[in-house]
């Protein structure tokens, strides 16, 4: 089982199509093991960050025990300020037990106030930019749910990557995903199977006898199919959700444009209801 690579940006580092997101993977006794399984199943880009109770301690300890890394980290701060960020920058190293970090990312920028906290002088932004320059973080990126503050990352050419959501639920994020390429910005999806919400709406609505033209493997099979995405990272709390993302990752076929629309269809249908 292989997984296949794309360019994040101008980073010029190869990820996996497949990433995975480790928000809630500490909040199960199998954690350690699904991390442990999603880097044996030759996942290279897992997603972190200080906010999410326990995660990069669970990545720490799990990534202490390895031998040669192939792998990248990256992890977010919510601080709006010079001094914050970089503190969380020290704490990430400490917790996780590397010497630098691939990419470190602001938090939620999801408003104009935040955005223009981050972005002056002796924001959040600075503070990482200084641990860029100490040699302690290779990359910086943003995420955010904003579509006006995601255009604003990709177009003021300070940030290697942004986190935007995009699924068969939210495509409207497609056209900042094309041009982030143009750009040289690397592109990273979050939630793309829609959030737990959506795909228990899809499980329960085939378990209740309804048919259904987005089965749960169609939503994966739909970001990757787009190539302005770098990575995908859907949440993965068990071992069993590792196994399924990564056979469908290592062997799937791009769906058609016609295929795509029908997707989108079905998700505003199961949106709306």
């Amino acid at each position: 089982m292989t997984l296949k690579k794309r360019q994040l940006g101008r980073t010029g580092l190869m990820v996996t199509e497949l990433g995975m997101g480790a928000m809630d993977t500490p909040q199960v006794p199998e954690g350690g093991e699904t991390l442990r399984l999603a880097l044996e199943s030759g996942i290279n880009f897992i997603d972190t960050a200080r906010e999410y109770q326990g995660s990069e301690y669970l990545l720490g300890e799990v990534i202490g025990g390895r031998g040669s890394k192939d792998f990248y980290v990256a992890t977010k701060t919510f601080s709006r300020t010079r001094d914050g960020s970089q503190y969380d920058v020290d704490r990430s190293l400490k917790v996780l037990g590397v010497e630098k970090i691939d990419l470190y990312q602001l938090h939620d920028v999801s408003s104009d106030k935040t955005w223009e906290q981050v972005m002056q002088e002796g924001g959040a932004l600075e503070g990482l930019q200084i641990a860029r320059i100490r040699g302690l973080v290779d990359y910086i990126g943003i995420s955010s749910h904003s579509l006006d503050v995601l255009e604003k990352a990709i177009t003021c050419g300070e940030f290697d990557t942004v986190m935007l959501e995009y699924s068969a639920f939210f495509p409207e994020t497609a056209r900042l995903a094309r041009l982030a390429k143009e750009k040289g910005v690397g592109v990273i999806a979050m939630r793309p199977l829609g959030g737990s919400g959506r795909t228990s709406a899809i499980r329960t609505r085939l378990a209740s006898g309804h048919e259904s033209t987005l089965p749960v493997t169609m939503l994966l099979r739909y970001v990757l199919s787009n190539p302005d995405i770098s990575v995908a990272i859907p949440g993965m709390r068990y071992p069993s959700r590792v196994r399924e993302n990564a056979a469908l990752a290592s062997d799937y076929q791009r769906l058609t444009e016609a295929e795509q629309r029908m997707c989108e269809a079905e998700g505003r249908l199961l949106f709306q209801g």
